[in-house]
């Protein structure tokens, strides 16, 4: 009769506890994103955290407009190539996207990737906006480690003989935990998260979007891609022509946990004609009118 100790599942676990103990893991450099829809607390309050009241104000109907957007990848990839993985949290969105094998990454499509990012946020400002809350955006550059399992499925519960029963079987087949390997001590993510929960009064005004400054050092890495920051714009090229421009609205130090970094604050971006056959400016302060 098998019993847990005896699965696969069980013997990966200890692989990666005793990677784990020596220390043997291996970061992986990334760039992550987090999306955090404001003002979805006060709402959550006014309906005294009753789900019934809280649909009937509209906030669901919200946050499913606001996943029909941006809950999906914008870098769509299969290994070796880099790719995106999303994970909703409530009222917030993860991204992140492993640049360990970045010589396989292409540089138009991670031009892309930015511009789609940007309007994604313009496309939320505009949505939250009509419904009287806000959403800020903050992209940033890590690095993660895997250190446990992905998965917990009913193959470390059950122990059974050569024919399960009907339960039995669904058991085996029922995974209990999420635990994303891509988001496990996911640094990109972390300091993006910490960002936005800083929040205003560290100068993290609601409705904006923010870039911490190792995002473009882990982006220029992307063959292809060269990043300069200049003091009022970052010009992303690819082969060596313009493709996108982002123009700064602040520049703010950050400090947190022994974190020192800066985090820039973006105005507007434009999308150079050389680069999509003719030029567009993406207005995120006027962005009714964009």
């Amino acid at each position: 009769m098998p019993t847990p100790w005896e699965k696969d599942e069980f013997h990966e676990s200890l692989d990666w506890e005793r990677k784990a103990r020596s220390g043997s893991l291996t970061p992986i450099h990334c760039i992550g994103a987090w999306i955090d829809i404001c003002g979805f607390g006060s709402q959550l309050e006014k309906a005294k955290w009753n789900l019934r009241e809280f649909q009937r104000s509209g906030t669901v109907n919200l946050l499913s407009e606001v996943y029909q957007r941006v809950g999906h990848p914008f870098w769509v990839g299969v290994e070796p190539e880099p790719y995106e993985n999303v994970l909703i949290l409530n009222d917030g969105i993860a991204r992140t996207i492993d640049l360990g094998n970045v010589q396989y990454a292409r540089a138009v499509k991670a031009a892309f990737y930015v511009r789609d990012l940007v309007l994604g946020h313009l496309h939320l400002l505009r949505l939250t906006n009509h419904n009287n809350l806000g959403v800020r955006t903050v992209l940033a550059g890590g690095e993660r480690i895997q250190y446990s399992p992905a998965m917990f499925t009913g193959n470390s519960i059950l122990h059974h003989g050569d024919n399960p029963s009907e339960w039995g079987k669904r058991l085996l087949e029922k995974n209990f935990l999420y635990n994303p390997a891509e988001f496990q001590m996911n640094t990109a993510f972390a300091k993006a998260y910490s960002i936005d929960a800083s929040g205003s009064k560290s100068g993290f005004s609601i409705n904006g979007l923010f870039i911490e400054e190792m995002f473009f050092e882990r982006f220029s890495a992307i063959p292809g891609i060269d990043v300069v920051a200049g003091e009022s714009s970052v010009c992303i090229s690819v082969n060596k022509n313009v493709a996108l421009e982002l123009n700064i609205r602040s520049k703010k130090e950050f400090v947190f946990k022994g974190l020192h970094t800066a985090v820039f604050g973006i105005s507007s971006v434009r999308v150079d004609a050389s680069f999509e056959g003719e030029e567009t400016i993406i207005d995120l302060i006027n962005y009714e009118m964009a």
